[in-house]
């Protein structure tokens, strides 16, 4: 991951921001040598609902007292019942 200082940063945003859009790496912005800020490209739309998607049905399957006909639930079974309880 690539560092540079806040002057730099300043100088050369419209520069960096290319940089990051185009590399998809992360550009950590320091002061006196401590990073005080990260320039990171926004995830997709479709990458995001999906991240969002995956954390749900963890924390659903996670608040749940183990069941032994959960393990007899298809993957589409699953995210219907995570979408419910988003929707809640």
């Amino acid at each position: 991951m690539r560092t540079v200082g806040v002057l730099e940063a300043k100088t050369n945003l419209s520069a960096l921001i290319d940089e990051v859009e185009t590399s998809g790496e992360a550009i950590v912005i320091t002061r006196h040598g401590k990073a005080v800020a990260r320039l990171a490209p926004e995830p997709s739309d479709r990458r995001a609902r999906a991240t969002e998607l995956a954390e749900r049905t963890r924390a659903f399957r996670d608040k749940q007292a183990p069941d032994p006909d959960w393990a007899s639930l298809s993957w589409e079974q699953l995210k219907a019942i995570a979408r419910d309880e988003a929707d809640r």
